[in-house]
């Protein structure tokens, strides 16, 4: 993740919130619906609204600068505008916004539906896949937009922005996340050649886990 300065930060961080709430609201009034269902439809509209920041970018990139008139599209004026006032890139820094605020979006959104709205838990495996497969569909849908010719760069950007905050959240959350489902639950794999999450300890005495690659194929270890 790009590192955004901290006085760039406290400029986006309103809208961000803004958005979020936005999509907590949208799914709360959805009557009838499980939590179950709720992240569901959450995955929906992260695709919805992530695309309507784009499109804004776009805009933005091609001279057209309408009225922003949603949380998203008001978001992405912003993203673009931060940009603009540091002078210097702004292709390079608008990039970093996006990146920036939709990562801090994902982890918004399940903190206000714990806060406002029922849910339990922050994070689970569903809510996992189901927010970095909108992601990614935004960057399969984005590349299909037209653009003029002299800023073909903007979809590339866009497109390679959303697959690294993908990846990003599998490295930074998930994959935390299965260390701690490995310890507990056991491994789902047993191949011969696999690595394995081992428990380590910091200089002042904090536990958390890391991987080893390991050879397996010689060993006499029962499979479950």
């Amino acid at each position: 993740m790009p590192y955004v300065e901290k006085h760039d930060r406290r400029k986006l961080e309103a809208y961000i919130s803004s958005l979020a709430e936005d999509i907590g609201k949208q799914l709360s009034s959805k009557a009838g619906l499980t939590i179950a269902q709720q992240q569901e439809e959450l995955g929906v509209l992260y695709k919805s609204k992530l695309l309507e920041v784009a499109d804004a970018l776009i805009d933005k990139e091609s001279g057209r600068d309408a009225m922003p008139r949603t949380a998203a599209q008001r978001l992405g004026h912003q993203i673009f505008d931060v940009a603009k006032r540091k002078g210097g890139s702004i292709r390079v820094d608008w990039l970093g916004n996006l990146n920036y605020t939709t990562t801090r979006l994902i982890q918004q959104v399940p903190r206000i539906m714990i806060a406002n709205h029922g849910w339990k838990e922050e994070f689970g495996y569903p809510l996992y896949a189901l927010t970095a497969g909108a992601i990614e569909q935004c960057a399969l849908e984005i590349r299909t937009r037209y653009v003029p010719g002299n800023i073909e760069w903007v979809l590339d950007g866009l497109v390679g922005v959303f697959f690294d905050i993908s990846d990003e959240y599998k490295r930074r959350v998930n994959i935390a996340y299965e260390a701690v489902q490995i310890k507990e639950k056991g491994d789902a794999f047993d191949a011969p050649f696999r690595t394995e999450v081992i428990e380590v300890k910091t200089a002042d005495g904090r536990s958390g886990y890391q991987e080893i690659m390991r050879d397996f194929s010689g060993s006499a270890q029962k499979r479950d």
